[in-house]
């Protein structure tokens, strides 16, 4: 598996093995163990609380649904869980525009550039059947380097964990 098939499959899919938005923390830790944990994405707030697995980030709800995936791509090693283990697959870059958009071509995987406002220097595809973003970056004169690839949903049914239920690990 190379990391240009494992995004193109998360494009195809919006999942990387468990890894999927809706998907409860809870479930998701009970294959390849409990995730790392980042921080808060508020100081005043614990939830929503950002964890990962190697460059996967996951925004998670009180409730302890996943919310949000974003992949990290623009450092120069990518780790990526390994559907189906414990492990991260170590992979070197660049991820260019040319080869992110082949391979998903190449899986059937029809996207569309977005023409939103966007910062000089990026351009956005979308999968066209599971809203999946893949963000580029160009420097000037340079092929776009993929950033980050990212999945999210904006509503969800949300019930936080009972009173004075166990600790469930993630801040109960």
């Amino acid at each position: 598996m190379t990391a240009i098939r494992t995004l193109a499959e998360f494009g195809s899919t919006a999942a990387i093995g468990p890894l999927h938005c809706g998907a409860a923390i809870n479930d998701i830790a009970a294959a390849p163990g409990p995730p790392w944990d980042i921080r808060r994405v508020s100081k005043r707030r614990r939830w929503p609380h950002l964890f990962s697995y190697g460059d996967v980030e996951l925004c998670v709800c009180r409730c302890r649904r996943v919310t949000l995936i974003s992949v990290q791509t623009w450092r120069d090693v990518i780790e990526l869980p390994v559907p189906g283990t414990g492990t991260l697959a170590t992979f070197t870059g660049p991820l260019t525009y040319t080869r992110v958009t082949a391979e998903l071509s190449a899986i059937g995987c029809p996207f569309t550039s977005l023409t939103l406002p966007q910062p000089p220097g990026q351009l956005t595809v979308q999968v066209d059947s599971t809203g999946v973003t893949f963000a580029f970056r160009a420097d000037a004169g340079s092929e776009p380097l993929l950033d980050s690839a990212g999945h999210w949903i904006s509503t969800h049914e949300c019930a936080p964990p009972e009173a004075g239920a166990p600790d469930d690990g993630f801040g109960a």
